[in-house]
């Protein structure tokens, strides 16, 4: 055994390139990661001052097939640049502190060009090193079966080093892919779209709740890694995509985010492991329309993206429900160790735990889009029952109606009552849970806010209070005891089923009538 070397096949190197991502601009995020990684590095070195003097820019030439991903970090010193790109997988980072660490990521454009460069300089050196990736060739030797040398030979026979004078204060990183062999790569609104809700960059400064999110997570302790660092596609700066609109479909009128609720995850020793915060409109139970690309609720580590938009889905109480919301869930605990491909998280007792604790919160969140949907359809009940009320009285004011059709009308007339009842008890319940429940509150104000959901009636000129549908006139009482009875049906109502309500309001007005 102790002369025995493994042999790493080849064809490991088309695992860590073309079979690494399902999503070609998964590379992009690699590049950004390193580089902001780096930018920490730098101001820990004090070549920045801070981080708000990192700069990463992406160009993308379409003309040309080429991508440019460049960062004013630390750079590699010239000495070190061999090993340092050239290893495979063996990265000197600290992973719990570092937003990569594996070191396979700088390998992924390999896959999706003809030629990979990187060009950098250390700050004190004169020198700028050029190490060249064929990735062409790369590829003819990992389809040729009679090539039999191992992963680091191939790698040694693919790779050149130039070198060249540089100015002595000059510290950078660049990445250069030539001749890029993937179509999605180039297409600067689809990066821009996917980088916007990936990568660390800050919110909006027209998002009106990125401030209330800063505040909450600084309360508890965690500080978003937000950079904010000069992230450009051709020039253009990019933040994350949150408004504070949002469409359910295209030409619907937009609806707005009243607001934002947050959530924690912790483990077994109430320790926090994950926080998150969610957008909270009056219309929850609509779909958010492929358009808006910040639909649904992410999962982010370090501030950028883990997996896609669908990785959270499956936690909810129905999957499709997570298409009604925006926001971030972020997880903080350094026990979370993310896989090769940044899709989820290694399996340990952090993930389970996790997983636990967002299948028994997540349905809450359903829990909402139910609810919102039940006041919308509940206020319709009412709103339809008060316009045919209206319009049953004007007929039979102008004598529009014969005796046998206002018969007829008032039959239906009484059955649009009682879902108008059912509807303003099955309101009146919710008002009373989001007492408890500050979601719940801001979606109720919102939808039904002061409405008035009394509903009354002129059929049979009975009066009629709190839903009832017999005369009461409470004719025993005072005005206090009659005030104290109706506050009385209230709590009725608001705890009984509306059988059952109507049946005991019935015989305490049959008492003190």
């Amino acid at each position: 055994m102790e002369d025995y070397k493994p042999h790493i096949g080849k064809n490991v190197l088309e695992t860590l390139t073309l079979g690494m991502y399902e999503d070609a601009r998964c590379i992009y995020r690699e590049y950004v990661q390193n580089a902001a990684d780096q930018i920490d590095v730098a101001v820990e070195k004090k070549i920045l001052d801070n981080k708000r003097e990192g700069r990463i820019n992406i160009v993308i030439d379409k003309d040309k097939k080429m991508i440019c991903i460049e960062d004013n970090a630390t750079g590699i010193k010239s000495d070190a640049v061999l090993q340092f790109l050239g290893d495979i997988a063996n990265s000197q980072k600290d992973g719990t502190k570092r937003k990569g660490f594996r070191g396979i990521g700088r390998l992924g454009g390999l896959g999706y060009c003809e030629k990979l460069i990187f060009e950098t300089s250390y700050k004190g050196e004169i020198t700028k090193s050029i190490i060249t990736l064929n990735a062409s060739q790369l590829k003819r030797i990992i389809g040729d079966k009679a090539y039999t040398d191992d992963a680091a030979t191939v790698m040694s026979v693919i790779t050149t080093l130039k070198k060249a004078e540089e100015k002595i204060d000059a510290h950078y990183f660049k990445v250069q892919l030539n001749n890029v062999t993937n179509e999605d790569l180039l297409k600067e609104t689809n990066v821009k779209h996917y980088l916007s809700m990936v990568a660390p960059v800050p919110f909006s400064k027209n998002f009106l709740f990125r401030e209330k999110i800063h505040s909450h997570f600084n309360k508890k302790n965690i500080k978003i890694d937000e950079y904010d660092v000069q992230l450009s596609i051709n020039n253009e700066k990019l933040y994350k995509a949150y408004k504070n609109e949002i469409f359910s479909k295209i030409g619907s009128k937009p609806i707005k985010i009243k607001d934002i609720g947050f959530f924690e995850l912790n483990n077994e020793e109430y320790d926090i492991i994950a926080v998150g915060w969610y957008g909270i409109s009056d219309r929850l139970n609509f779909k958010i329309h492929n358009s808006d690309i910040e639909k649904v609720l992410r999962l982010r580590k370090d501030n950028i993206g883990i997996g896609s938009e669908t990785t959270l889905s499956r936690f909810f109480g129905e999957t499709r429900q997570n298409l009604n919301y925006i926001g971030e869930l972020y997880a903080v605990s350094t026990s979370f160790i993310p896989n090769a491909r940044r899709d989820y998280f290694n399996d340990n007792k952090t993930r389970q735990r996790f997983e636990q604790e967002l299948k028994a919160f997540l349905p809450t969140l359903s829990g909402y889009t139910t609810k919102s949907s039940e006041l919308h359809n509940r206020l319709e009940d009412i709103s339809a029952y008060k316009e045919k009320l209206k319009s049953f009285n004007e007929k039979v004011e102008n004598k529009k109606f014969t005796k046998i059709e206002i018969k007829h009308h008032k039959k239906k007339l009484e059955e649009s009552k009682d879902q108008a009842i059912f509807s303003k008890n099955v309101i009146l319940k919710i008002k009373q849970k989001s007492s408890s429940d500050n979601t719940l509150k801001i979606i109720y104000d919102n939808i039904i806010g002061d409405m008035d959901i009394r509903i009354h009636s002129d059929v049979d000129s009975k009066e009629v209070t709190n839903g009832g549908t017999y005369p009461i006139t409470l004719s025993q009482l005072t005005d206090n005891g009659k005030t104290l009875i109706k506050e009385i049906f209230l709590i009725i109502e608001q705890n009984l089923s509306l059988e059952k309500a109507e049946m005991l309001k019935k015989k305490i007005a049959e008492r003190y009538n």
